[in-house]
């Protein structure tokens, strides 16, 4: 599995958790400049909650996530006293000291020390260069061209009898566009039968090849469809483009670096095994299907 996947996932896992525990939980007070008193905006059986808290919690939230708070703060806040009532009952009943929770913690934090180590030592220091990205640029010119497009309309009707008579109409000189609002039954006849850009693929051959044949300006004869009957115009035709190296940059970055992240990672686990001492006790460790099947006390099961 690719690094950042494994590590986008351990995030996701990680992030609710630690909020839970580390924010909404009694943790230690952020430091504050000497004689500022630190706002209180709600208490929860004697319990503070502060301000700051509330609002760096609020600012460190992905937007997609603060939509799920319609009325902001307040709900964030709600959320903070919620999760305060459940944290002060647990250690009511003792499971502070729960040798399961005291087990799930532990392994929470070894997550929350593994997600950090990766994030200082690979995802913040890798970086791609200029020559990286000069030479990605170079070796896969397709992957940067924008592809063949046409920009077009239509009229659809529903005969060939109707669809002649508004091809003797176009014939007259009258706007493509304006026939199309009045006379076509296509659902976007409001829009003029505005089909934007089309680029090869996108469409059935058959009209791609109508439509990809016509000088801009032009439109077509009568085209049969399954859906009806169509005169197809042509607005422009815009030839394949290399973009400017400008253009991809950030996407290039965004393609070599999950790669270069991942090769860093590699090569980073190895030199950490290299100055390891490390020994497997292959005769203790489950071979074959029998390794699916191994219970909580270390032997396979039947």
């Amino acid at each position: 599995m690719r690094l950042l996947r494994v590590l986008g996932l351990l995030i996701l896992a990680v992030c609710v958790l630690v909020w839970g525990w580390s924010i909404w939980a009694e943790e230690a007070p952020m430091p504050t400049s000497q004689g500022v008193e630190r706002k209180i905006v709600a208490e929860v059986n004697g319990e503070p909650i502060y301000l700051e808290d509330l609002e760096r919690i609020w600012n460190s939230l992905p937007e997609a996530y603060r939509t799920q708070f319609p009325r902001g703060m307040q709900d964030l806040l709600e959320q903070f006293i919620r999760q305060l009532l459940l944290l002060q009952e647990a250690r009511k009943i003792g499971l502070e000291s729960d040798p399961e929770v005291v087990k799930q913690i532990e392994e929470l934090k070894k997550q929350v020390l593994i997600r950090e180590i990766i994030k200082r030592e690979i995802i913040e220091k890798v970086q791609v260069s200029d020559e990286e990205i000069q030479k990605e640029y170079n070796a896969n010119p397709t992957l940067y061209t924008e592809p063949e497009q046409v920009k077009a309309r239509h009229i659809m009707v529903s005969s060939r009898e109707k669809a002649e008579a508004i091809l003797a109409e176009l014939k007259t000189g009258r706007p493509f566009e304006e026939v199309a609002r009045e006379k076509s039954e296509s659902p976007d006849a409001l829009s003029g039968g505005a089909m934007g850009y089309i680029r090869r693929g996108d469409l059935d051959p058959e009209i791609e090849k109508v439509l990809f044949e016509l000088a801009p300006g032009n439109y077509s004869d009568i085209v049969e469809i399954n859906d009806g009957f169509h005169i197809f115009l042509v607005e422009e035709h815009l030839k394949p483009r290399l973009k400017e190296l400008s253009e991809v940059r950030e996407e290039i970055i965004a393609r070599l670096t999950p790669q270069k992240q991942q090769e860093a990672f590699e090569k980073w686990i190895e030199e950490l095994k290299s100055k390891a001492e490390i020994a497997i006790i292959e005769e203790n460790l489950p071979s074959g299907s029998n390794a699916e099947k191994v219970q909580e006390g270390g032997s396979p099961s039947p």
